[in-house]
């Protein structure tokens, strides 16, 4: 059983660097005291009380969007529990098969010749909506220069060239900064970050490849706890700042929220700095 955490933890260090996942890793195991069913409800629970904020989400998106909408999978996958979403595109994207460097898990790439061909498969080649959490947009830019045009709206945005829902309704940076963490480590991965796509008649298809035990079933847990949480009247901001709350307990116990944000990218100000000032969107 022990196995089965530290898999998890080497998984979560991946998207959250290996300090922050350790913390929330062991914050967690102490919380369920190692059960894995005890551990598997609170990932339901967090997905019902994440539940109303993905409803504000998807309703900015969808009344910002324009043209086609994709949800871009891994981690805006949240929204695709809502009814509003059924019809948008998923689509697979990420710095790796666009050909960026990750930070945290030292992975490298080079972006994928199929890239821009799985995109007009999808009619997401131009005019088109790309939902996704943020932060920075190194993604977006490189797609700008294969000459795909669309639009970005993030959950959380740190590129004052794209709006972030988050931005909009009022929430600090550095508060901005631990609930796209937290929603990245609330929403476990049930796959591992895509790096191939394969052509197959005529067709391409992203190959997936299944995430380590644990990720796989909290993240169906918190799908689940999406799908199933009641309808609410509160404001985004009130909903936001319900989960901010939890992320101050979380100094003391597991909250399913932050403590802290996850390390800043070293390279932030180059790439803002040289971000193309011509660039707009569709």
């Amino acid at each position: 059983m022990e196995n089965l955490w530290q898999e998890y933890l080497r998984t979560l260090s991946k998207e959250l660097g290996d300090e922050l996942a350790r913390e929330f890793v062991a914050s967690l195991h102490k919380r369920s005291n190692g059960c894995v069913e005890a551990a598997t409800e609170f990932f339901f629970q967090l997905g019902q009380l994440w539940s109303p904020l993905m409803q504000h989400w998807g309703s900015w998106a969808q009344s910002r969007g324009r043209g086609t909408m994709a949800l871009i999978l891994r981690d805006a996958k949240p929204l695709g529990a809502l009814p509003m979403a059924k019809e948008w595109k998923k689509l697979y994207l990420n710095r790796l098969t666009c050909g960026i460097g990750d930070e945290l898990s030292g992975e490298s790439a080079r972006q994928h010749p199929l890239l821009k061909k799985y995109l007009s498969q999808y009619d997401c080649a131009e005019y088109f909506t790309f939902v996704d959490s943020g932060c920075y947009g190194t993604v977006v830019l490189e797609l700008h220069k294969l000459g795909v045009r669309f639009q970005p709206l993030f959950f959380f945005s740190k590129n004052p060239n794209i709006a972030g829902f988050l931005n909009e309704i009022g929430v600090s940076e550095k508060k901005g900064e631990i609930l796209n963490d937290a929603l990245e480590c609330g929403f476990p991965h049930l796959c591992l970050r895509p790096t191939e796509l394969v052509e197959s008649n005529g067709k391409i298809r992203v190959v997936l490849h299944p995430s380590d035990p644990l990720s796989v079933r909290f993240g169906k847990a918190a799908m689940r706890g999406v799908r199933s949480a009641p309808a609410s009247n509160a404001s985004a901001i009130s909903i936001a700042e319900a989960l901010l709350s939890l992320s101050e307990k979380a100094h003391y116990e597991f909250t399913g929220i932050l403590a802290h944000s996850s390390p800043e990218w070293s390279k932030k100000k180059e790439f803002l700095a040289s971000w193309p000032r011509d660039l707009c969107w569709v």
